[in-house]
């Protein structure tokens, strides 16, 4: 189902290789296609293009919850396929078969993770520089 890059490679070289990228670098790169975040629209777009009257909406709520309303997204699909600073998943099954062995050997390395806690890796073969793994 996913690519897989037939080369063995040592995660700590890898990570440290893809994180020196520039993005330009990493797209030549990337197995599969992917999301860019521009393509995404704010909630404040989403709203204004179903027609919602902006003003209707935040009359009452503060400047801060306004200037929120153009940094947060909604997004459904395959967060596999997003080119984010980071995706976030408690279920990561579909995450690890994206991003590849090196994901599986970092987190090895991290000594597991305490339930309410988040371990960060590289994202590895996936656009997202970063995973962070959630435990419940």
């Amino acid at each position: 189902m996913y690519p897989s890059n037939k080369k063995k490679k040592v995660w700590r070289e890898e990570k440290e290789r893809l994180l020196k990228m520039t993005l330009e670098e990493r797209r030549k790169e990337y197995l599969r296609d992917y999301v860019p975040l521009s393509t995404i629209l704010s909630w404040k777009e989403e709203m204004k293009s179903k027609g919602q009257n902006d003003e209707e909406n935040t009359q009452e709520t503060p400047q801060m919850k306004k200037s929120l309303s153009e940094k947060v997204s909604l997004y459904r699909g395959d967060i596999t396929l997003l080119e984010v600073d980071a995706i976030v998943n408690a279920v990561d099954g579909c995450i690890h078969r994206a991003a590849g062995p090196c994901l599986l050997a970092e987190c090895r390395n991290l000594n597991g993770c305490e339930t309410g806690h988040a371990k960060i890796t590289c994202g590895y073969d996936l656009p997202a520089k970063r995973v962070l793994g959630l435990v419940f």
